[in-house]
C-alpha cells in the first residue's frame, strides 16, 4: 500500500516538473521568441502515455475502493474521475496542435499558449487535491487486501522517463531536466 502511494506521489512531482518545463517554454510565446515545441511535444507526449494511460486508470481503482469504503468520499472522487477525463481530453488536443506545429502548420501562439495554460492549471489543481485529499485517505480505509486486488489489477510499470531504464523517445527530455537540475544546484557565480 505504502509503496503505491510512495509512487504516485512522486510522479506528481515528477509531473510537476513537466508542467515547470512546460510553462517555461511558454515565456517566449510573448516575446516574439521561439519555444521549443519539439520539447513541449515530449512533455505531453509523456503525459498523455504515461499519466493518461497508467496512471491515472490505477487512481481510478483506488478512487472506486476508496468510494466503496467511505461513501462520504463519493462526490470527491466522482469529480476526480472525471478530471481524468477531462485531463486526457485536454492532453489529447494540446498534442494534436503541438504534433501539427513541428510538422510546418501555423497555429496562432494564443492558442498554443491558452491550451498549454489551461492543461497545465487543471493538472496541477487536481494533482492537489489529490495530494490533499484523496491519497490520505486511501491510506486510511484502503486495506492490504485491497492494495493487492488494485496492484493485480494493474501492476506498477516502470516510469519510461524518471525510472531506471530511459526510454529512448524521452532521451533529450531527460537531458533537458538533468541540465535544469544542474543549472538549480550551480553555485552563484
Amino acid at each position: 500500500m505504502k509503496y503505491t502511494l510512495v509512487l504516485w506521489h512522486a510522479d506528481h512531482v515528477n509531473f510537476g516538473r513537466l508542467l515547470n518545463l512546460l510553462e517555461g517554454e511558454l515565456a517566449p510565446l510573448h516575446d516574439a521568441g521561439s519555444p521549443d515545441y519539439a520539447l513541449m511535444l515530449d512533455i505531453m507526449y509523456y503525459m498523455t502515455h504515461y499519466s493518461d494511460v497508467l496512471h491515472h486508470p490505477k487512481e481510478d481503482l483506488v478512487f472506486a475502493r476508496i468510494k466503496a469504503r467511505d461513501e462520504r468520499a463519493g462526490p470527491a472522487v466522482d469529480e476526480l474521475t472525471s478530471q481524468h477525463a477531462q485531463l486526457r481530453e485536454m492532453g489529447a488536443a494540446l498534442v494534436h496542435i503541438l504534433d501539427d506545429v513541428v510538422n510546418g502548420s501555423i497555429a496562432s501562439r494564443e492558442h498554443v499558449e491558452a491550451t498549454a495554460r489551461a492543461y497545465v492549471s487543471a493538472l496541477r489543481a487536481h494533482m492537489r487535491t489529490e495530494e490533499g485529499e484523496i491519497l490520505p485517505l486511501a491510506a486510511r480505509v484502503l486495506s492490504e487486501s485491497d492494495w493487492t486486488d488494485i496492484n493485480t489489477a494493474i501492476a506498477d510499470v516502470e516510469d519510461p522517463l524518471f525510472g531506471a531504464q530511459l526510454h529512448d523517445r524521452y532521451a533529450r527530455l531527460r537531458q533537458e531536466i538533468n541540465r535544469q537540475a544542474q543549472a538549480v544546484h550551480a553555485p552563484p557565480r
